[in-house]
């Protein structure tokens, strides 16, 4: 078996069932597919690290499963990148210390700090002369023994230390409107789908692309990609000229193809 954690931002204008039930819903899918789910932490409503869909926080879940092969992962990514009410997701591959890792953090043996117990102490503040030889025996005084009220004990307490928010990386997406045949709306698209840079729309299959375009919609699913790749990878190396140079020969980001007379 293969384990796998699953992380994702459940959108937070949403109400406290909507939320249960958007989390629920992968749970659900998960299970559908022969999954085996080790655990589901709510973590709970935190703030992101750069603003998202106009949110600056978001509910996060975790789920831990095990699968046979994981092919059920691009089945449940495409789920996740469809859904509107999710905001951000990241898939991770766990070894065998990250599944030990979590049962440890679960079982209570990381994440909390203990408070050495303190000594004891006792003052004493008695006071003993030596008797001196042939001297007359002195008038008993009455000496007064002080003692300290003893320090109880310190209970030890343990103090729980939060996790981590998971860290939402933070690169600035590339302007792919300067790509002749994407606007701002698809633009957008891109982002959502986790492609936030030149380089990345350069290596994405541009069947992949089409599948993030037809699940937009049919006003999105007629645009044609093909040349979106190669402008992108001219646009990553800053060959901005052999673009331009290229992008007039282009109409609407299409290829012309040439057409010949036979006389």
């Amino acid at each position: 078996m293969r384990n796998y954690e699953i992380t994702f931002i459940v959108d937070p204008v949403l109400s406290d069932d909507e939320i249960k039930s958007t989390a629920q819903t992968y749970v659900d899918q998960l299970k559908k597919e022969d999954c085996n789910i080790i655990h589901l932490d709510e973590m709970g409503l935190r703030q992101l690290a750069y603003p998202i869909k106009k949110r600056n926080s978001g509910v996060y879940y975790c789920v831990e499963f095990e699968s046979e092969t994981g092919v059920v992962i691009d089945k449940v990514e495409l789920s996740l990148r469809r859904d509107e009410r999710i905001m951000r997701f990241l898939t991770v591959s766990l070894d065998k210390y990250g599944v030990k890792y979590n049962q440890d953090k679960r079982d209570g043996k990381i994440g909390k700090v203990k408070k050495k117990e303190k000594p004891v102490e006792e003052v004493s503040d008695r006071r003993s002369r030596p008797k001196r030889r042939n001297a007359p025996t002195p008038r008993p005084k009455v000496e007064q023994e002080v003692k300290a009220t003893p320090t109880p004990p310190v209970v030890e307490e343990e103090v729980a230390v939060a996790a981590p928010a998971p860290v939402v990386e933070t690169t600035t997406p590339d302007d792919f409107k300067k790509i002749e045949g994407i606007g701002p709306k698809i633009a957008g698209l891109l982002v959502d789908a986790e492609i936030l840079t030149f380089a990345q729309l350069a290596e994405t299959p541009v069947e992949k692309v089409k599948e993030i375009l037809a699940a937009a919609g049919s006003r999105y699913a007629i645009h044609d990609p093909s040349t979106w790749g190669k402008q992108a990878k001219m646009a990553a190396a800053g060959d901005w000229d052999a673009l331009k140079k290229w992008q007039d020969e282009l109409d609407g980001g299409k290829e012309v193809k040439a057409s010949s007379e036979e006389e």
